[in-house]
């Protein structure tokens, strides 16, 4: 949900959000292009903002690969660029060697996005149930509870003061290090709720090669890996 705005030629979808600090930019899946803002930021300077990003959305907007959800189309996942493979069956997916296949007895596209939402779920749940209690034994912070959401504009969230935290399911792109980065970015949280030196050293006692897993992260987001994917 959000408010449709233009700045110099660009259409934006504009969201508040309580807490925010600082304005944040991203593209959408299918290309959309995204600002978050705190609710005091005026119009003016959100519109400013965007424009003088316009270059850089520009470049991310044309990495957007065309996904057709057809045999012959490419899943991210794991890490791994995998080819897709669409046949006729029961609704179930099967991941064999560098194949994700998708069979189900209505092939259209919403319902191949549908198995794909539902394998990157259930992968992401499966390494979540063994590695947040994992890290949480390593850092002394309580098991909390935790689950897979479907937001596609942060890779995780933590709400210390419930004890929760929740990865989002398109985090089963990545490769294993860097959602075993993510999880215990998370739950370090629960010790920590900002970002501060404390946090980071803590991330950095666990994970020592963490500068180099966040640079990976990064190059990856920036290269449009997983924008318009279910």
């Amino acid at each position: 949900m959000g408010t449709t705005r233009t700045a110099g030629g660009i259409q934006y979808i504009l969201r508040r959000n309580r807490g925010q600090k600082n304005l944040r930019l991203h593209i959408g899946s299918r290309g959309e292009v995204i600002v978050s803002a705190p609710y005091h930021v005026p119009f003016s300077e959100i519109d400013s903002f965007v424009e003088n990003s316009s270059a850089w959305i520009g470049k991310q907007v044309s990495k957007v690969a065309a996904h057709t959800y057809a045999t012959g189309d490419f899943v991210p996942y794991l890490g791994k660029k995998m080819s897709l493979l669409v046949i006729e069956g029961t609704s179930r997916y099967d991941i064999v060697d560098d194949k994700i296949i998708i069979s189900c007895r209505k092939q259209d596209t919403e319902t191949v996005k549908k198995l794909i939402r539902k394998m990157y779920i259930e992968t992401l749940a499966k390494i979540m149930d063994e590695r947040v209690p994992y890290w949480c034994s390593r850092t002394g912070a309580p098991v909390p509870s935790f689950g897979v959401n479907r937001a596609k504009g942060k890779w995780g969230v933590c709400y210390p003061s419930e004890n929760r935290l929740y990865l989002s399911y398109m985090c089963a792109t990545l490769p294993e290090d860097l959602i075993d980065m993510t999880v215990l970015h998370e739950v370090c949280h629960l010790s920590y709720s900002g970002h501060g030196q404390r946090f980071w050293n803590l991330m950095r006692a666990n994970m020592p090669d963490l500068d180099e897993r966040k640079a990976g992260l990064a190059k990856l987001a920036k290269s449009g890996w997983n924008l318009n994917i279910v």
